[in-house]
């Protein structure tokens, strides 16, 4: 196999991650304006609250399934083609979310949001692109700037409600297809900046370097799947970073609302300030977690991201002030970020330059299952063991993700398997 092009200039690869990153900050923005008005837009055109987690669910079951096609399409067509399908997806869904209020169509409104979990699972694979472009000692970095993009969602997306609902109102439509409407014009400006600027195709350059810098002796090698990879050490690992920090952060934070309303008596303001400092962990200890993982190895730094989860279980279910919800909050976020952009670039390292984008949308897949797992059971678990028990279910799942990787932590880190 010969090289698809000759390797960029840095500044080029600087210039094609500020686009990821940009790209991720816009998916975000929009995503979060219309799924923050989710449950109120579904209350409003059922008549009952019965339906108001309909929307939630749909899109992050959306997400799951969004990410495995995604991918696929991007190993045979490249990112950019494949980012720029799940921008055009969530202009359809958030154009069919603004119809869904305008014309009063309950289930359009579920569909929408489907549709645009879909795109998200397509544009959470920008993570991986930016990952193609370097070599592993940078990987990590790479995969946490596109990661920090995220934090534009959490901070200005909830911001965006009230204008976008105001010109909605102005426009002689509902109100609540305001963010729908933002969405959609947020989104076919991401597939504008993808198509034009996101050139090279980070997949061309990652294949390039993977022959360049020797990283794949087995490109000619049949592309393996999802399970087949799975039964290597470091994809197992990557997996585990991944799934098991998704399933203790999702199930958690969804609950602590209802932890914060139902016994502490809490304002939804003050439910705000929480959720606020978990986004911030999330996505801003992104400035540092790439940086952690490429100088101390992907090992120790999902070792920390469990024990970050650990402690935050720990403290969560005996904060009753909001200060010492926010803190215990935000270190759940944080730990969840060090397993996510740890796990993510172990995952790229562990696997052949030409199955990435399968794998890896494969990986979403089983992550966004989790998800909308957690999301879904989180309250039968709390009706049935309470918060205290939630936490407790989560420092067990943490210790189970310590306890694998501990075993590992002096193991050197392979290319492939």
């Amino acid at each position: 196999m010969q090289a698809i092009l000759a390797l960029p200039a840095p500044n080029v690869i600087r210039r094609l991650t500020a686009v990821l990153f940009t790209g991720q900050s816009i998916a975000s923005l929009g995503m979060t304006a219309a799924v923050t008005v989710g449950s109120i837009a579904a209350t409003h055109l059922t008549g009952t609250t019965d339906f108001a987690g309909v929307p939630t669910t749909a899109y992050v079951l959306g997400t799951a399934v969004g990410a495995f096609p995604a991918g696929r399409l991007m190993d045979r067509y490249g990112r950019r083609a494949g980012l720029c399908i799940g921008f055009l997806v969530g202009v359809l869904g958030a154009g069919l979310g603004a119809f869904a209020l305008i014309a009063f169509v309950p289930f359009a409104l579920f569909l929408a949001h489907a549709l645009m979990g879909m795109s998200r699972g397509a544009l959470d694979q920008g993570r991986f692109a930016a990952a193609d472009m370097v070599t592993q000692e940078k990987r990590a970095r790479a995969v946490s700037w596109v990661v920090l993009g995220g934090a534009a969602g959490g901070i200005v997306g909830p911001l965006a409600v009230g204008p976008s609902s105001h010109f909605a109102t102005q426009l002689g439509y509902d109100s609540l297809a305001g963010p729908y409407l933002l969405g959609a014009a947020i989104f076919v400006l991401g597939s504008l900046m993808i198509f034009s600027l996101l050139r090279p195709d980070p997949r061309d350059i990652g294949r390039a370097l993977a022959l360049t810098a020797q990283e794949d002796v087995t490109q000619e090698l049949p592309a393996r799947n999802f399970f087949q990879a799975l039964r290597a050490r470091n994809v197992q690992t990557a997996v585990a970073a991944m799934v098991l920090g998704q399933v203790v952060m999702t199930t958690v934070m969804v609950m602590t609302p209802l932890q914060m309303t139902e016994h502490l008596h809490h304002t939804l303001d003050e439910v705000s300030i929480v959720i606020a400092a978990h986004v911030t962990g999330m996505y801003l200890t992104s400035f540092v977690t790439g940086r952690i993982a490429d100088r101390m190895g992907h090992a120790k730094t999902i070792l920390l991201g469990a024990g970050l989860l650990i402690m935050a279980c720990l403290l969560a279910p005996f904060a009753a002030e909001t200060w010492r919800l926010a803190v215990a909050l935000f270190i759940l976020g944080a730990g969840w970020n060090f397993c996510y952009v740890a796990g993510s670039s172990l995952l790229t390292d562990s696997i052949q330059v030409n199955e990435r984008g399968h794998i890896q949308g494969s990986n979403d897949l089983l992550v966004g299952l989790v998800a909308a797992s957690g999301s879904l059971f989180g309250g039968i678990f709390f009706e049935r063991i309470g918060y205290v028990g939630i936490a407790v279910g989560g420092i067990a799942l943490a210790l189970t993700l310590f306890g694998y990787v501990l075993r590992r932590v002096r193991a050197p880190i392979l290319p492939a398997a």
